[in-house]
């Protein structure tokens, strides 16, 4: 059945159904953020149903453009679609050097069940298709008093839960991650985004989830960072724009198996946001290097808790604006989308206070 790939899933913009209301959402999790070029931050999140995978989940998106102050209703929704059995899950915000707004998201292909009882069985829906299916859609001028999102078009299999990077040679990197294949997974444009060529690299490090996101060094070669098993990033080097790539080995980055941030900042340095832990989703912890990633000569945690996880960034202004997620679903669960702003000179005062803001929280 490839109806993931086959059949969008409804592009609602600027719904006004009560079921999408925030007040009765009993999951929420994995934010993403991207900031226009004239300041509108625009963040999405995964909702719907009671918990993740579930058929009645939804992607959906909002902006605010007063810096976080106060947030607008969803301006786009993308739900699950039921009748084709089609999931729609984790969203991705990217905005292009053209100042375009790319939204990523993942379509999956449900199953209905009767009896059966594992981990990926909710409500009668079954969820073991790991193939999955990568969609996108543009807002061509994310900065419109009425934004507008093109039609959504698959550009092919894959996973993407993190941001690309532009190379230097001006192709974009894609971690579109596969399951199926023991190889880091990843497309490759060559025109901006009309097209992507599928690619896989060196051999993964035990990992379910891959999440690789990589930057590009002063020398010019590309490190990639994944999520894995071992209590440690997996890493691996290219020097050749992608097309070939290191065997993977531990990078040293202590970690708990969870989504990661790192990239370049607009000054330099390197910027990597990781839980603090080899095996518990706690200590949201900002790392800044200033030799390119060799070692972190700064390091803040900003929130000790448990249950925190998928960090995202985007910079502007000279500050970074921060976003995750704290107790996605579950008996008394938060379910809160996080978000913070500073500057890199907030990173290096030991000082410095970061003060958190709550995007979005259901206590149904």
């Amino acid at each position: 059945m490839n109806n993931a790939r086959e059949y969008m899933c409804e592009m609602l913009v600027n719904p006004t159904d009560a079921k999408y209301a925030e007040n009765i959402r009993k999951f929420q999790g994995c934010p993403t953020i991207a900031i226009t070029r004239n300041g509108r931050i625009y963040m999405g999140w995964y909702s719907g149903g009671t918990r993740e995978p579930h058929i009645e989940n939804y992607n959906l998106v909002v902006y605010s453009d007063d810096f976080g102050v106060s947030w607008s209703n969803p301006v786009l929704i993308i739900p699950s679609n039921k009748e084709r059995l089609v999931q729609a899950l984790d969203i991705q915000l990217w905005l292009s050097p053209e100042g375009k707004l790319f939204v990523f998201w993942v379509q999956d292909n449900a199953e209905i069940q009767n009896g059966i009882t594992d981990k990926f069985v909710v409500d009668g829906y079954s969820f073991g298709d790991t193939e999955h299916a990568q969609w996108l859609c543009v807002c061509e001028d994310p900065d419109a008093v009425t934004p507008m999102f093109s039609q959504g078009r698959c550009i092919g299999g894959g996973f993407l839960r993190c941001k690309p990077l532009v190379m230097s040679n001006g192709e974009w990197l894609l971690w579109n991650y596969d399951q199926l294949n023991d190889r880091y997974g990843y497309s490759i444009s060559s025109d901006r985004g009309q097209t992507f060529v599928r690619h896989y690299g060196a051999k993964k490090i035990e990992v379910e989830h891959d999440e690789c996101m990589a930057y590009e060094k002063l020398d010019g070669s590309i490190r990639m960072l994944a999520r894995c098993k071992k209590g440690e990033l997996a890493e691996s080097t290219s020097n050749d724009y992608a097309k070939s790539w290191s065997e993977t080995k531990l990078s040293g980055i202590i970690t708990p198996d969870t989504r990661i941030y790192v990239s370049r900042t607009p000054s330099g340095r390197i910027l990597l946001v990781n839980n603090d832990h080899a095996s518990v989703r706690c200590n949201m912890t900002i790392y800044l290097s200033e030799d390119d990633g060799a070692t972190w000569k700064y390091k803040r945690c900003i929130d000790e808790r448990t249950r925190i996880s998928y960090p995202d960034v985007d910079f502007y202004g000279g500050r970074i604006y921060l976003v995750y997620d704290r107790e996605r679903s579950g008996e008394g669960a938060a379910r809160e989308i996080l978000f913070t702003s500073f500057t890199e000179e907030d990173i290096m005062d030991e000082q410095y206070e970061f003060k958190l803001t709550i995007v979005s929280k259901s206590d149904y």
